[in-house]
């Protein structure tokens, strides 16, 4: 699987760098293709998850109390960004401490554990998978984490 880490310029800022990933062959990114999904059925909770992003990118960081951590495999960053703490629309990332965020996708969590919904569980294993090839990509020296957020090579190759 190739994928980009794509810049959300609208979302990033002086304290976060908001990224999603785009696969190779696809149209959309994750979080573009999350957004048209749900535009329709739940419209409020994506402008409170949008609006929650920004404040992460440009305002805040991205600070634990944002997500629900330790969504994926411990120490892989996977975590779930709710729209409200009280609502069930999740958007599942990939959390480098407070300077930046990758962006995937997810859905509405209408049971206890996202490991009982078969789309839910689809997003969390993609997160999984793109964070084990990020890492690697870290490890090799591809990709950087700064204060600044990620910089390096965002074109990622996970067979490589």
């Amino acid at each position: 699987m190739n994928l980009k880490l794509i810049e959300i310029p609208e979302l990033s800022g002086e304290k976060c760098q908001v990224f999603t990933i785009r696969i190779d062959g696809e149209d959309l990114s994750l979080f573009e293709s999350f957004a048209e999904q749900f535009m329709d059925s739940y419209p409020k909770e994506l402008v409170n998850i949008y609006e929650r992003l920004k404040f992460i990118g440009k305002e805040g960081g991205a600070r634990p109390h944002f997500f629900k951590l330790n969504e994926g495999s411990p120490g892989d960053g996977v975590s779930a960004l709710y729209d409200s703490p009280a609502k069930k629309l999740r958007l599942y990332c990939i959390v480098y401490g407070t300077v930046a965020i990758v962006l995937g996708g997810g859905g509405p969590k209408k049971v206890r554990t996202w490991q009982e919904d078969e789309v839910l569980s689809r997003q969390v294993s993609l997160m999984k998978r793109v964070s084990v090839a990020i890492s690697k990509a870290i490890r090799e020296g591809e990709i950087i984490i700064s204060d600044a957020g990620l910089s390096g090579n965002l074109n990622i190759n996970e067979d490589e």
